[in-house]
């Protein structure tokens, strides 16, 4: 039978060493965090389509334009306005998911200032009725930040009624956003899908793969086959360490 454990355990295996292949070559990058958003772009082409476009860059419309984007996914098909390599400028329309990377983010203000932030370039997007995923990846961090982590997705949630659908904090710690309606695996926590919320999740060393899992099942039509994108196929229930209502 596959290990489907080991096999998502060693995505953060992948990804650190990617990140450690191009930081041993490379040591004079302009910001510390630029060679790690490299690394999950070369991770995340590996598993999705061939032809998908992953890259950076900004999204305008005649009325405004995004802070830069460390990586985002590009729709299928969909024109851009200027593009060289990895670098893109497109409409609101375009992106299919989102995130913003860090190397840390540490208490409740730092949290707070990355997810709003985020949920802002989503506004822009919503603007269109288009909702791509956004998601929040910090290469270090654990547990402790767990509170902090669901405060500031309801603070920005509330502020902006943008929803961060996943956020990893290490390599051990995953949160993500469930709408009024989903439903995931587990006796025990899940009976009210009127709400939405935020859970929190201790998962060791599966936070990565859980993050990027999430983004291409998002993103391609993965239906039929979660067993093998998710390493926990029973759900991640049992793992839940925090939850958080969220409210306009």
């Amino acid at each position: 039978m596959p290990n489907f454990i080991d096999y998502h355990e060693s995505v953060g295996l992948e990804l650190d060493a990617v990140k450690n292949r191009i930081r041993n070559l490379v040591t004079n990058w302009v910001t510390d965090g630029e060679w790690k958003e490299a690394a999950l772009r070369t991770l995340l082409r590996g598993r999705l389509p061939a032809g998908t476009l992953v890259g950076r860059g900004f999204i305008v419309d005649h009325r405004e334009s995004s802070t830069q984007i460390d990586l985002f996914v590009l729709k299928h098909g969909k024109p851009t306005l200027f593009r060289d390599g990895e670098l893109a400028i497109v409409t609101p329309d375009v992106p299919g998911a989102i995130v913003e990377v860090k190397t840390r983010v540490a208490g409740p203000r730092a949290w707070r200032e990355v997810v709003t932030k985020l949920a802002k370039v989503g506004q822009i997007c919503k603007k269109v009725n288009n909702e791509p995923w956004l998601g929040v990846f910090a290469y270090e961090g654990g547990a402790e930040q767990r509170d902090h982590i669901a405060d500031a997705v309801c603070s920005a949630y509330s502020e902006t009624k943008v929803a961060i659908n996943c956020v990893t904090c290490g390599y051990d710690v995953f949160a993500r956003s469930w709408r009024a309606g989903e439903s995931e695996s587990g006796k025990r926590l899940f009976e009210d899908t009127e709400t939405d919320r935020v859970r929190i999740y201790g998962l060791e060393r599966l936070s990565p793969a859980y993050f990027t899992s999430n983004l291409v099942a998002t993103v391609c039509d993965v239906h039929g086959q979660d067993t093998a994108w998710f390493a926990h196929p029973e759900g991640k229930a049992p793992h839940m360490i925090a939850e958080r209502k969220l409210e306009a």
